[in-house]
């Protein structure tokens, strides 16, 4: 009987030992993310250490490879996708608020309509793969979607007291996505993929290493976009299992990421 019972506990053991994957869960991961992009935000308000804005560039990017996880994961697309747009659209409110009374320092980030976008693109696809009487038509929209989100990353939409519509981090957001999406079988086919496309943005930011080089170190760390490959070590630290999730965490990126802007907004007024 005895014998019995060690062999039940050893079996149990080795079930809690298998459920605790090795690596990151997705909601230790997104926790990361929040703290490295407060960090960022914090930099780009107070003019700290350009380094800051180097090793932080893989917070977007992997806000976005987590957005097509979640893709595949979640109850109810449908639902996801609206509360992205609620969101992008009520950020967008928010910031022509913030340039209304700040002017110049008013906030111009919305990541929430950057991953609004993104979902709505490979749903699109997603949809293309299970209807094909549309098939046509529905990766005609996707790609006109992926089209319009390039554009806005690099000329915004004027909305009134110097807001403007622009996407942020589309350049790098948005192929991240289509890559992640499908390449979504393979991890490794995501970071080869992208790791040469963000060395293509390389050469075309700087014009190659020399031209880089000659801007200085300082520069160099500014005008970083292309780093965004650091992203890729998060993609193999995933271990693919969700975390703690409750409703808490379930609202908490949506409140904090407005939040932490505008109370560094108001922190920088008035210090």
């Amino acid at each position: 009987m005895n014998l019995r019972k060690q062999q039940g506990r050893k079996e149990r053991g080795n079930e809690i030992m298998e459920s605790k994957k090795a690596g990151l869960n997705r909601a230790q991961l997104k926790y990361l993310a929040l703290f490295f992009m407060l960090l960022d935000n914090a930099y780009l308000r107070f003019n700290l250490n350009s380094i800051i804005h180097l090793i932080t560039r893989f917070v977007s990017p992997l806000f976005a490879w987590l957005l097509v996880d979640g893709f595949f994961h979640t109850r109810s697309r449908e639902k996801y996708c609206k509360r992205l747009w609620i969101a992008a659209l009520l950020m967008q409110a928010g910031n022509l608020l913030s340039f209304f009374l700040f002017h110049e320092r008013g906030i111009s980030d919305n990541i929430f309509l950057t991953l609004a976008l993104s979902f709505s693109i490979i749903w699109l696809f997603a949809l293309a793969e299970e209807r094909k009487e549309s098939a046509l038509f529905l990766r005609i929209a996707a790609w006109l979607l992926f089209l319009l989100g390039m554009g806005l990353s690099f000329a915004g939409i004027p909305l009134g007291f110097g807001s403007t519509l622009n996407l942020e981090g589309g350049l790098q957001i948005l192929p991240l996505v289509l890559i992640a999406y499908f390449f979504r079988e393979s991890r490794v086919k995501q970071a080869l993929f992208y790791l040469a496309y963000c060395f293509l943005l390389f050469f075309v930011i700087y014009g190659g290493p020399t031209e880089a080089f000659s801007q200085g170190l300082d520069m160099f760390f500014v005008n970083s976009d292309w780093m965004t490959w650091l992203v890729i070590p998060f993609f193999f630290l995933y271990n693919g299992e969700k975390g703690r999730s409750s409703a808490f965490d379930k609202w908490f990126f949506y409140l904090f990421y407005p939040a932490h802007l505008w109370i560094l907004l108001l922190l920088q007024q008035w210090i």
